[in-house]
This record gives structure tokens, C-alpha cells and sequence, in this order.
């Protein structure tokens, strides 16, 4: 009964965190720049589960895109070739997500 009890506390307590991402284009030469000021918005979800310890990155299949995972120190933990992947994480603290695609970027941090 008490290993039960432990069980559901520990999912109890289990939540997930979202990153919200902030959108820009790369520098394009002025010769080639289109006049936009409404943001990009991209089917992106950048989830991290405190029960799995993992960041979870998904989006839409037809966005060719890489992920980078750094910590608060500037260093590169991780890496996809891909947009839908997963992190574990190694250590509590903050880290940062930057997604790159043609064209675009789009960062986010979270703090574990």
C-alpha cells in the first residue's frame, strides 16, 4: 500500500514545462529583403518533463529544421539533425533551444 501511495505522489508532483520560442529571420542582403513586421509563427512545442527529465522538441514533419541545446554557460550540450527529438538532461539549471531552419531561427530557454 505504501509503495503505492508513493506511485501516484511522485506523478502527482510530475509536470511539464513549455519554452516559448521567439521567431527571426536571418540577415538577408538588403538587395533581397522583404519589407514584414508581423512575427513568424511555426507549429513548434518545446516541452520539458520534469518526471522524464527530458526536452521535448516537435513540430510539423515537413519543417526541415536543427536543434541545439546549450546550457547557461554558452556551451553545446546537445544536437538533432532533425525538429522532432528529445534531450536529457544533465544537470538542474537553465538552458537554451535554438532551432534553425532555411532562412529563420527561433530561441527559447528553460529553466530545469
Amino acid at each position: 500500500m505504501a509503495g503505492l501511495l508513493l506511485a501516484v505522489a511522485h506523478t502527482v508532483f510530475a509536470e511539464q514545462r513549455v519554452a516559448y520560442l521567439k521567431y527571426q529571420r536571418k540577415n538577408i542582403p538588403e538587395s533581397e529583403k522583404d519589407v514584414s513586421r508581423a512575427p513568424m509563427r511555426l507549429p513548434i512545442d518545446v516541452v520539458y518533463d520534469t518526471d522524464t527529465y527530458k526536452i521535448e522538441i516537435n513540430g510539423n514533419t515537413s519543417i526541415d529544421a536543427e536543434v541545439f541545446l546549450y546550457n547557461e554557460d554558452d556551451i553545446l550540450e546537445d544536437y538533432s539533425s532533425s525538429l522532432d527529438t528529445d534531450f536529457t538532461i544533465p544537470a538542474p539549471g537553465i538552458y537554451i533551444i535554438r532551432i534553425e531552419g532555411d532562412g529563420w531561427y527561433a530561441e527559447g530557454e528553460i529553466e530545469v
